[in-house]
């Protein structure tokens, strides 16, 4: 168990906390960091320019505010791409290989919301997501984490702010009193993301915030 699942799990036996917020990207859901420079082989680019292009893309902080949808995203992507000089089929295949990369549950993350929410506390999981993000995780078969209705997974291009934007952990506050039935202090949540950015804003929040290296 890493250090920032030990720190949660730590608190939930105290009974300090009484909600348990993560990220998704990096953390509940993972990908092979390998992808990156596949791509690049694939498009005979330098080391860096599928990366740069697509999760470096302008458009993306549009995406995640639900300004811009994620085929735009992926229409932008190959665009850039033709722009760096790979040929416009490659361009297309590795955007397409992207967009459908094989994903992972960390299982060790999944262990540590299960047993929180069978303590009693309140789970969310709070992503810098896009409209195909609800599509996403239940393919993953997180039921057991975001439940059936999805009502535990909150994404930013639903409430128009990405972290680490203060608004988002204010309407991630709100739904996590929405799902508890109750008023919680912001000290009673613990949140696990793998952004040092997003994390040192959740502790200006006022969450017990906890940086992720899976």
């Amino acid at each position: 168990m890493t250090s920032s699942l030990a720190a949660i799990s730590a608190l939930l036996r105290s009974g300090t906390v009484r909600a348990v917020v993560s990220d998704l990207d990096g953390v509940l859901r993972v990908f092979d960091p390998q992808l990156w420079d596949e791509l690049d082989a694939r498009l005979g680019t330098p080391p860096g320019t599928a990366f740069g292009a697509i999760l470096g893309s302008p458009v993306l902080h549009e995406v995640v505010r639900g300004r811009a949808t994620h085929a735009q995203w992926r229409e932008r992507a190959r665009d850039d791409l033709r722009t760096a000089g790979a040929e416009p089929g490659a361009a297309a295949a590795a955007v397409a290989r992207w967009a459908d990369a094989p994903a992972v549950v960390d299982p060790s993350v999944r262990r540590l919301l299960r047993e929180a929410r069978s303590a009693g506390a309140t789970v969310m999981v709070l992503t810098n997501g896009t409209d195909r993000v609800r599509e996403e995780v239940g393919a993953l078969g997180l039921a057991d984490v975001v439940s059936e209705d999805g009502r535990h997974l909150l994404s930013s291009h639903e409430t128009g702010h990405a972290k680490p934007e203060p608004e988002a952990y204010a309407a991630a506050h709100r739904r996590l009193e929405e799902l508890a039935g109750a008023r919680l202090a912001p000290a009673e949540v613990a949140f696990l993301d793998d952004s040092p950015r997003n994390v040192a804003a959740a502790g200006v929040f006022g969450w017990r915030a906890f940086h992720h290296l899976g």
